[in-house]
């Protein structure tokens, strides 16, 4: 009995030995899967790729917007030389009666503030005196201010007179502004803006050669921060009488650099930084034009920016020095202020845009954190089906070892029964663990799919002439038929491979277009290979383009959009007549003080649906300038006369398409326009743009609502 009894602890022992040794088995098992699959996505650099997809798109944006200010710095901002030629005609020939010139100049003055869309104008005198005694104080100076050079104005009651003769203000109704006075008086400190241009001249030949982008300051206490662009002012001999210029205050300057174009909430967006050497020779980076209000509590802007390089290629850093908890990021760009071997070519200017790197990163976190989850849910699944099945089997360990040895990964294992009530319970049991452990290969993808992760990965394994598939992966390539138990040898699979990706996308060579849909590819060269989804990207990035070139209210493209889409066809090889089209809405101010901006918007968008029935699409690029101006290329047609009937047809349409107002007032859309026609390549955009313009002003001088074909030839 004592025997029996010891026997029967032995065995009841060793059973639970059996069960914790199965158990830890069954669920390393898993484990081991679960960091398979995890170094799967690594290897396939899933994180690494997500972590430099989002640096690259931090750079683009940031160098977007680079190139955008760039574009209006020198097509708008600064382009005002033929405007320079005209005043310097109107220059005496010595010091006396500057209050004579600046009447004589006043008018082309107001010309160039209205063409360059800058928010101030001005002509600087420096008389003899002051030259030789290089005192830049109380000198001779006509300046114009518009604090909102975008809103349209049919007079000129919304230029200011910042300095220049009162009489000549009342002369022309401008209104003096608050800090008005009758010459030119800046602090020493300020008057960078005239001294740096004037003192460097070496020769009259090359008076753009000397233009000066100065640092933010202050025209007098009450004034508003501006930036100026300084040249210097020749008369018709080749002296040096003063300078000429433009401002632009910081305000309308921070519409040029949206925050919530690098983040849609809390976003510190844009500031300008200026490069010099510090006190140790080395160069730092300080901030000159600070965005909103977050920005300015977070950085400080007495001090150098101090940076730790993360992308030496893309220009990313981490920002050190700021307030808060949270790792910034700045991506800097250079704006090109000047040109090679001029005066100023060493001052340089940087765009630095800054993200948070939870918003910056926030795809990559996502990543690990469904790993992560990913991970434990597995192990948790493993311990639970481990204990289970460790408790049903009871097989020798020898038999059951020596069995899945001999069979096969990917297939089921069938044992014969015995007839021996224990060795059949336990080859059940390893039959269930076999399953179980089939069934963990595609544990993971499941996992994956609860998280809506549009991933899949593959092995092919050269070795046992086979490919490993996960759940899912045929229906994200556009093949169903291929599944997590598909058999197919690695030649097979490769051809496979071949015949789906075979279309990438732009720039992006590891991104293919499969149907309406975008997958990222990337092998590794041991076999290993992960897909993944990344159509909501490619659409996002398309609709940014879509809304940096279209405006907002008529979905026609803006005014850069135009620009580039002109550009691209006057590049091209172009064939038949074309004409370059200024419009303006003769009544829009009319509209919006009779009825509101929302029938003006109306009104607008009236005249640009009979605009795009003009003619066909295809011959056709319609853009929106400004308000109330809107700008038509007509191209590829046989001769001028169609482009004429097709102008006459819209004129008589609308005469015959009133449109209706509130309390049933009907009112016909009347229209402006100036032709030019483009018979050459030799002329520039601006320079079509500048000869129709002219066009367009004949016409409204002449009674408006007709067309006026340009005289000039291109």
């Amino acid at each position: 009995m004592d025997h029996m009894t010891e026997h029967s602890i032995n065995r009841t022992v060793h059973q639970k030995t059996i069960v914790t040794k199965l158990t830890r088995f069954v669920l390393g098992i898993i484990i081991l899967q679960a960091i398979i699959f995890s170094v799967i996505l690594i290897v396939g650099g899933v994180i690494e790729q997500a972590r430099e997809s989002a640096f690259q798109l931090f750079h683009d944006k940031v160098t977007n917007r680079r190139d955008y200010v760039q574009r209006e710095m020198k097509n708008s901002w600064i382009n005002f030389d033929p405007y320079v030629s005209n005043i310097v005609e109107y220059l005496p020939m010595d010091s006396t009666s500057p209050d004579r010139f600046f009447e004589s100049a006043v008018q082309d003055l107001i010309a160039m503030l209205r063409a360059t869309q800058v928010t101030g104008a001005y002509v600087i005198l420096i008389p003899e005196y002051s030259r030789m005694s290089n005192d830049l104080k109380s000198l001779p100076a006509l300046y114009l201010r518009d604090y909102d050079p975008l809103m349209n104005s049919y007079g000129d009651d919304d230029i200011y007179m910042l300095c220049g003769p009162s009489g000549l203000a009342g002369q022309l109704k401008l209104p003096l502004d608050q800090t008005w006075l009758k010459t030119l008086n800046v602090a020493q400190a300020d008057n960078a803006f005239i001294a740096r241009p004037y003192q460097n001249v070496t020769t009259a030949s090359k008076a753009a050669y000397y233009g000066y982008w100065s640092k933010p300051f202050k025209l007098s206490d009450n004034d508003v921060a501006i930036v100026t662009y300084s040249m210097p002012l020749f008369d018709k001999s080749g002296t040096l009488r003063g300078i000429i210029g433009i401002d632009l205050t910081l305000n309308y300057l921070a519409e040029y650099l949206p925050a919530s174009e690098l983040q849609p909430q809390d976003s510190l967006g844009y500031l300008i930084a200026y490069r010099e050497l510090d006190e140790r020779g080395e160069f730092a980076y300080y901030p000159m034009i600070m965005g909103g209000p977050l920005q300015q509590r977070m950085i400080d802007s007495n001090s150098a920016l101090s940076l730790k390089n993360v992308d030496d290629n893309l220009g990313i850093s981490e920002l050190i020095n700021h307030e808060g908890n949270e790792a910034l990021y700045a991506s800097m760009e250079r704006i090109g202020l000047y040109q090679t071997n001029t005066p100023f070519e060493d001052e340089e200017w940087y765009l630095v845009g800054i993200m948070r790197s939870d918003y910056l990163f926030s795809y990559v976190n996502r990543i690990r954190q469904t790993l992560v989850v990913s991970l434990f849910v597995a192990i948790l699944i493993g311990a639970i089906g481990g204990i289970i099945i460790s408790i049903q089997m009871t097989k020798p360990i020898v038999a059951l070892a020596k069995q899945v040895k001999e069979g096969e990964r990917h297939r089921e294992i069938k044992f014969e029964p015995t007839g021996l009530a224990e060795l059949d319970a336990l080859a059940s049991a390893v039959e269930s663990a076999n399953q179980a452990m089939m069934e963990s290969a595609s544990r993971l993808s499941k996992i994956v799919d609860m998280f809506e992760l549009p991933i899949g990965a593959f092995e092919m394994n050269m070795t046992m002439n086979r490919v490993y598939i996960t759940d899912h992966f045929g229906e994200i390539i556009g093949w169903p038929e291929i599944g997590e138990h598909t058999e197919m040898t690695p030649e097979a699979f490769t051809s496979v491979l071949q015949a789906v990706f075979t279309v990438p996308e732009g720039d992006s060579p590891d991104v293919f277009e499969i149907g309406d849909r975008w997958i990222r590819f990337k092998k590794t060269d041991n076999g290993i290979g992960i897909v993944m989804d990344v159509t909501d990207e490619i659409l996002e990035k398309r609709q940014m383009i879509l809304e940096r070139d279209h405006d907002a209210l008529t979905m026609i493209l803006n005014r850069k959009g135009f620009q580039w889409a002109f550009e691209r066809w006057y590049a091209s090889k172009r064939e038949g007549e074309a004409a370059l089209i200024m419009l303006d809405l003769d009544n829009l101010k009319g509209i919006n003080d009779s009825y509101g901006h929302h029938w003006g918007d109306q009104y607008i968008i009236y005249a640009v649906k009979h605009l795009i029935g003009m003619a066909s699409a295809e011959n056709t690029i319609i853009g929106r300038r400004s308000g109330d101006e809107i700008v038509v290329l007509l191209h590829s047609f046989e001769t001028k006369a169609i482009i004429r009937q097709h102008l006459d047809s819209f004129y008589e349409t609308l005469k015959d398409s009133p449109m209706s107002f509130p309390n049933d007032t009907w009112k016909t859309v009347t229209i402006s326009a100036g032709v030019m026609w483009i018979e050459s390549d030799s002329m520039t955009y601006e320079g079509l743009l500048h000869y129709a313009d002219e066009a367009l002003y004949e016409a409204k001088r002449s009674g408006k609502d007709h067309y006026v074909e340009s005289d000039r030839i291109s």
